[in-house]
C-alpha cells in the first residue's frame, strides 16, 4: 500500500533550496577530503537519514578508533558536527551563513579536534547571501523522504552491482546507479577513457529549461533506440543536453497514487535502458 507515502507540492522555494545546495557542497568537500576513495566518486556524496542528509561516519585521520560526521538536520534546522566520543557542534541554518563562512567554521572546529587535511575549498566557496524558510525546508524534506522510500524500494529489487541511494552535492539530486557488464568509452579533455556502463535514476532540482523538480532515468552510454520506448502518462524523453526519460514532480505531487506512478515510471524507464548496459 502506498497511501501513507505523501508527496507535498513544492511551491517556489528557490532561496531555501539554494542554501541547502550550497551547504551540501560544503559537507561533500569535507567528506571527500577524509573518506577513502570509492568507485564513481561515491566518497563525495551524502546519504538520506531520518532527520535530513549526512556524510555518514568519516574516519578520524589521526585516531583510527574515532570518527566524525556532518549532517544537515532538516527537522530541527541545524548543520551538525558530531563525533564518536560524544562531541556535538551545531550551527543554525537560518543564521544565514554563506557557504564560505560555514566551511570555515566547520574546518576550524575539525582542526581543533585534530582533523586536518587538504580540503578543496574551491568546491564550495561562495559568498552569496543565504536565506532559509523553515516551512520550505520541512516540505522539501517530506518530499525527499517519500521519494527516498520509493527509490530505495526499487533499488532493493535490483540485482547486485549497484550503488547506494545518495545525494550528489554538485547537482543536489538524490540518485542511484545500476552497473552492467559492458565497458564503454568516453572522451574527457581530449582523452579517450573507459568506464562501466550504468543506468542512473534520480530526483533532481530544476536544471536548464526544466524549471521544476523532476525525476530522471538515463544510461551510459546513451543509445538512441531507447527513446522509442513508450513511457507512462506524464513522462517524456528529454533529448536536449542530457538524454533520458523524465517525469515532472508535479505529476505525482498531492496525488493519492503518487508512489505507484513513480514506481511505474522507474520500472518502465529502467526496462527501456536495461539492454544498454548488458553485453
Amino acid at each position: 500500500m502506498s497511501s501513507n507515502i505523501h508527496f507535498p507540492a513544492l511551491p517556489d522555494w528557490a532561496p531555501t533550496r539554494n542554501t541547502l545546495h550550497a551547504y551540501a557542497r560544503v559537507l561533500g568537500a569535507i567528506r571527500r577530503a577524509f573518506t577513502p576513495e570509492q568507485y564513481d566518486w561515491q566518497h563525495v556524496s551524502l546519504r538520506l537519514y531520518t532527520a535530513g542528509l549526512t556524510t555518514t561516519p568519516i574516519p578520524h585521520p589521526a585516531e583510527p578508533a574515532r570518527s566524525f560526521a556532518l549532517s544537515m538536520d532538516l527537522r530541527n534546522h541545524y548543520v551538525l558536527l558530531t563525533d564518536s566520543v560524544g562531541e556535538v557542534q551545531q550551527y543554525r541554518i537560518a543564521e544565514g551563513y554563506t557557504a564560505t563562512e560555514l566551511g570555515a567554521l566547520l574546518l576550524e572546529k575539525l582542526a581543533a579536534m585534530g582533523v586536518e587535511g587538504q580540503v578543496l575549498r574551491e568546491k564550495f566557496a561562495n559568498d552569496e547571501e543565504r536565506r532559509y524558510a523553515l516551512d520550505d525546508a520541512e516540505r522539501y524534506f517530506s518530499a525527499l523522504s517519500s521519494v527516498g522510500r520509493v527509490m530505495q524500494g526499487f533499488l532493493d529489487g535490483l540485482s547486485e552491482d549497484k550503488s547506494d541511494l545518495q545525494l550528489w552535492p554538485h547537482g543536489f539530486d538524490l540518485a542511484f546507479f545500476k552497473y552492467g557488464d559492458r565497458v564503454a568509452e568516453y572522451e574527457e579533455e581530449g582523452e579517450t577513457k573507459e568506464a562501466r556502463a550504468k543506468i542512473g535514476a534520480g530526483f533532481s532540482p530544476p536544471t536548464g529549461e526544466l524549471v521544476h523538480e523532476y525525476f530522471y532515468v538515463y544510461s551510459f552510454p546513451h543509445e538512441e533506440q531507447v527513446t522509442k520506448a513508450e513511457l507512462p502518462a506524464g513522462a517524456s524523453w528529454h533529448l536536449e543536453g542530457w538524454k533520458g526519460a523524465m517525469l515532472p514532480y508535479g505529476e505525482i505531487a498531492e496525488h493519492d497514487n503518487g508512489a505507484d506512478k513513480l514506481r511505474e515510471f522507474l520500472q518502465v524507464a529502467y526496462d527501456a535502458h536495461k539492454g544498454v548496459i548488458e553485453k
